[in-house]
């Protein structure tokens, strides 16, 4: 079977591994006391099914990664790229460092032109969900950071040059966004072992209409290409998780404490606009200029890093 053909047959097995496993996962996590880790439990066993769904999918992802690495002969990380450099904290807070001004900014920025406001209850909202958006922003953004730029950009940079490498994961990586899972309220009915396969029916059903569509693709495709250049700059993935982490923790932060106001919702485009993909991602102008300079800043924080040598 041929290398495409392997990965194709990964993603399948990803998707029906994923699909089966979440049904039981929501019935185990049921039959947990709640208020195990000081509560975190009972939020999870509150979460709607498609977000078992989410999780599933990409624990299964991970879990097989392993035997499709096998199958392709990659044999170690420094195959995809990933030399390290013996500073993995300082990349990460690096990284962090480049994100966190940026996207208080971003909030600020929103709040000031009247396209956001703050909930009468935000600091309570934020303070209730601080724990949960913590454990969210760092698990998503080490999961998506070894699939998309370990495992992915590694992969394309074996087969091509680093500058499309890095285009081509940008692509791959906005439009895996645009898949979304059907929401379902968290008072939904028992899932049966099929339910999951049957939201998997329904992938991409939520796609925004234009031009919000073009909007959300240009900030994830300009998200990618800087996470893409941070890890090849690197060597490593702990600048662009640390990157990643505090803009996916700011997002979700600034959800719980403000919402959308402006009706019409494009009345404020092209500066800003409601936020897509399960309002993970910001649109507009203000969103890219915010990407633009966390690029910037991350370049300046990484000019003495030493630049590692790849060989595919």
């Amino acid at each position: 079977m041929s290398s495409l053909g392997k990965i194709f047959l990964y993603l399948l097995l990803v998707l029906a591994a994923g699909a089966l496993a979440a049904p039981q996962a929501w019935h185990v996590i049921q039959l947990l006391p709640s208020d195990w880790l000081h509560g975190l439990i009972g939020h999870v066993q509150g979460m709607p099914f498609h977000r078992y769904l989410s999780r599933s999918l990409q624990i299964a992802a991970i879990v097989l990664l392993w035997p499709l690495l096998r199958s392709l002969r990659i044999r170690s990380l420094r195959e995809l790229g990933l030399q390290g450099g013996g500073y993995p904290v300082t990349d990460c807070l690096i990284g962090v460092g480049a994100g966190l001004p940026c996207i208080i900014l971003l909030e600020f920025s929103s709040l000031w032109i009247g396209s956001y406001g703050l909930f009468p209850s935000w600091q309570a909202n934020f303070l209730h969900g601080l724990p949960h958006t913590l454990l969210t922003a760092v698990c998503v953004a080490v999961i998506e950071e070894f699939l998309f730029r370990g495992v992915l950009l590694g992969f394309l940079r074996q087969m091509t040059t680093p500058a499309f490498a890095i285009i081509l994961s940008a692509i791959l990586f906005s439009g895996v966004h645009f898949l979304n899972l059907p929401a379902a309220s968290a008072a939904q009915a028992v899932p049966h072992w099929w339910t999951g396969l049957a939201f998997l029916g329904s992938l991409g059903s939520s796609i925004p209409s234009w031009p919000d569509c073009g909007w959300a693709f240009a900030t994830l495709f300009f998200a990618g290409v800087i996470l893409a250049w941070m890890t090849i700059r690197t060597g490593s993935l702990m600048a662009a998780i640390g990157l990643h982490g505090v803009w996916i923790f700011g997002q979700q932060t600034f959800n719980l404490a403000a919402t959308y106001l402006a009706l019409p919702p494009d009345r404020f485009l092209p500066l800003s606009g409601p936020s897509q993909c399960n309002g993970m991602v910001p649109l507009g102008l203000l969103p890219l200029a915010s990407l633009v300079l966390a690029g910037v800043l991350a370049a300046f924080l990484l000019r003495h890093r030493k630049k590692p040598v790849f060989t595919a």
